[in-house]
């Protein structure tokens, strides 16, 4: 009988939960000690890959190739608003959010980059915000405490989400390190393709991971997305 009520009482407790999938992940996001810890644990990695290319006698200045939301800024709140408010994603609700200037810091990003930079480091922001939201977006950062001055370059999205043609603009540069949330931060091969193809490249990239690939965790939303059911 105690087994059969534990069963009763689980059923109705998963068929009367209103919880989807999204809020499950942002959740997560906002609440463990999980999340922060594995973007903690990437940027330790970057560190140590950073201290032993430092090392080096490089060609060419050396340089970290950064994505921002969710590698470097922190917009759980303004997912957390499309679920509270039935809202699906769009370019307006975005910008909006982008204009406010509120996202706040990956853990451990403030700590690396700034290392990073007393090191001369160049950091190179490489995102899929628009170019249009170029200047709070740089506020953003500088408000948080990241380095950004004169010099520093932050190519943002003028047309294709593909970043491979940004990427290709540095070639002045030794890029050490990318980092990013989605497979598609690191290399054309990631880009545009379904979940098993994006799996398959992986496994072509495997050796970079924790070593120039620095992968962080997003469970709201990504490439991987393709096909997902809320």
């Amino acid at each position: 009988m105690r087994i059969v009520l534990i069963f009763f009482s689980f059923m109705v407790f998963s068929c009367g939960s209103k919880i989807s999938k999204k809020e499950h992940s942002l959740y997560w996001h906002s609440q463990s000690a999980e999340y922060k810890a594995l973007c903690i644990q990437a940027y330790n990695i970057a560190k140590t890959k950073l201290d032993k290319e430092l090392l080096k006698d490089q060609n060419k200045p050396i340089a970290i190739v950064a994505d921002l939301d969710e590698t470097v800024l922190n917009n759980t709140p303004f997912n957390e608003m499309l679920i509270e408010k039935d809202l699906t994603y769009n370019q307006e609700l975005w910008s909006t959010w982008v204009n406010k200037k509120i996202a706040t810091a990956v853990p451990g990003s403030i700590e690396f980059f700034n290392y990073a930079s007393k090191k001369n480091v160049e950091i190179i922001y490489l995102s899929n915000r628009l170019a249009e939201n170029y200047q709070p977006t740089k506020e953003n950062l500088i408000e948080l405490g990241f380095p950004f001055d004169a010099s520093t370059k932050m190519l943002l999205r003028a047309d294709s989400r593909n970043k491979e043609p940004r990427r290709n603009q540095l070639s002045d540069y030794e890029i050490i390190l990318l980092l990013g949330d989605n497979l598609g931060d690191f290399h054309q091969d990631f880009f545009g393709k379904d979940n098993q193809g994006r799996w398959d490249a992986t496994l072509n990239y495997k050796n970079d991971f924790g070593e120039k690939f620095i992968l962080f965790p997003n469970l709201i939303y990504g490439n991987w997305e393709e096909g997902f059911e809320e």
